[in-house]
Order: C-alpha cells, then structure tokens, then sequence
C-alpha cells in the first residue's frame, strides 16, 4: 500500500466520525426572544383612548381613515392629526396613533410620521405588514 493512499483512508475515516458526531450530537433548543415591550403607550394611551391609524403605502403615500383620505406629506399628516386631536380632546379622550407601514415601504416615510407623532406628543405604534397582490 502506497503512503498517499493511507493518507486517504485516513482522512475518510476522520470525515465519517466527524458525520457520526454530528449526525449523535444534541441540539438544544433555541431560546425563546422576549421583544422589547413599548412603555410609551402603556403610560400615555388610557383604555378606551382613539386610536387614529395612519397607512404608509409602499409608494410612499400616506393614508387615514381606511384609505379614505390621501396624505401626501408629513405637514398634511401633522394638519390630519392636529384635527385628531381637537375631535378627540371634544370627546374628551385622549388620541393614539398606530403607524401601518407595507413591508416595502421606505423607511424614512414610516420614520417621518413617527417624528410627527413625538413632536405632537402624541403616543404610537408600529405595525409593519405584508399585503399580497391579487
């Protein structure tokens, strides 16, 4: 038997163990993640507070009221929830908004509405969702 030929059967031997080990060796079980929970709105949103719902289409357009109405920019998304607020103090509740943003939306257009909210003082949350095209 030539010398490269044990060297071969060598290395096969220490790849089917390596295998074997693998193949017997437990694998433990990933940890669950707690995400990180909002004290934002637990401290600023009562219960039965209004929840205003803003829409970040993937084109960058804004939307409230189910689509309803078009906003084009953040200072026509302040004017929207500026006019939230005044309905909401009348009723005297206290306005929340949550921020819906298509999986494809750009960020910065999501980002811009939440900067309008915190200069408002106003409490949010963000739901990020996948609509499939028919």
């Amino acid at each position: 038997m030539a010398q490269g030929s044990l060297m071969v059967r060598m290395i096969d031997v220490v790849f089917i163990l390596l295998f074997g080990f693998i193949a017997v060796s437990q694998i433990s079980k990933a940890e669950a993640i707690e995400p990180s929970k909002s004290t934002e709105a637990e401290a600023k949103a009562p219960e039965g507070a209004y929840i205003a719902i803003i829409n970040v289409r993937s084109n960058g357009v804004y939307t409230a009221d189910g689509g309803d109405t078009i906003l084009r920019n953040t200072n026509e998304v302040r004017r929207y929830l500026s006019n939230e607020i005044k309905k909401a103090k009348a009723d005297k509740k206290q306005l929340g908004v949550r921020i819906r943003s298509s999986w494809d939306a750009p960020a910065r257009k999501t980002l811009a509405v939440a900067k309008v909210c915190r200069g408002l003082d106003i409490p949010k949350g963000l739901d990020v969702v996948k609509i499939r095209q028919f």
